[in-house]
């Protein structure tokens, strides 16, 4: 279907971003709106100033209708929606309190959008391994271009790894490297395909008297595929899932030292970050 003419994109815009957004922040205000969808307009009350200079209106020139939205975004606060919520605590403060610790490699994986279960957000995955004979005085940029290229061969090829997390634990645990390893996976195949992928990283090769693996004799009733609901604050609310099956695909790998806040991307599927030491 063609454009209808006339047609301005600044003003598709910004009618997409009332008829959107002005739903969220009405639902935000329902104390104000009540049941209904109009209002008195004040800014008596902090809440009622808040909501005025939220609500986009029909003739807000795109400059107001850009500030409305970083208002909503960054000072209400909406973007923490945006965020996973996450318990820990701030990086500097960590290595405040923290021994000093050997670089870490971290990789994390996602389930792709497209086979997400409704309702649900998509099931995550992070394996972390220490690099072995270095600390974070040792560690050069060469090394790290060294992994990184190593975790591109093994994780990047193909569209990325998929890992596919199941409700039996793998558990690698070699002191002398060191490796510490738990491995959610469909079965112990697919959980050895995983550690011998990691283990490559470094050029080492698993040794499987190492390898404990922990199976649940009624893993269907333990880690139900739904969990059960539960009366929470008087509202029925989902449990979260434990051990979902799902299959999440490699997309970047990142590794910690200490000293440094912010952790040294190694390499970006995505190509979302552009600081990757290998592209």
């Amino acid at each position: 279907m063609a454009l209808p003419e006339p047609f301005s994109d600044i003003e598709h815009l910004q009618l997409v971003v009332r008829r959107y957004l002005n739903k969220q922040i009405r639902a935000d205000f329902k104390d104000i709106f009540g049941d209904g969808d109009t209002w008195e307009p004040e800014v008596g009350t902090t809440r009622g100033a808040m909501l005025r200079a939220l609500l986009h209106e029909d003739s807000d020139p795109i400059a107001v209708t850009t500030v409305r939205m970083m208002l909503y975004y960054f000072t209400f606060g909406k973007a923490r929606d945006l965020q996973t919520p996450v318990y820990g605590i701030p990086t500097t403060f960590y290595q405040q309190e923290a021994l000093v610790h050997i670089p870490q490699i971290t990789l994390h994986f996602k389930e792709d959008l497209e086979d997400v279960e409704p309702g649900y957000s998509p099931v995550v995955g992070e394996i972390a391994f220490r690099v072995s004979g270095e600390t974070h005085e040792t560690i050069t940029e060469t090394k790290l271009r060294v992994l990184a290229q190593r975790v591109k061969t093994n994780f990047g090829a193909n569209n990325g790894f998929v890992w596919r997390k199941g409700k039996v634990k793998c558990n690698y645990s070699d002191r002398s490297k060191p490796y510490f390893l738990q491995i959610l996976s469909r079965d112990v195949t697919q959980g050895k395909r995983v550690i011998e992928q990691v283990l490559d990283i470094q050029t080492d090769t698993p040794d499987w008297k190492y390898l404990n693996v922990r199976e649940n004799q009624e893993a269907s009733q333990a880690y139900p595929t739904i969990p059960p609901n539960k009366r929470i604050l008087g509202s029925s609310r989902r449990l979260p899932r434990r051990r979902p099956i799902a299959d999440v695909r490699f997309v970047k790998a990142e590794c910690h030292i200490y000293g440094m806040p912010v952790p040294v991307i190694l390499y970006d599927r995505t190509s979302i970050n552009g600081k990757a030491l290998v592209k």
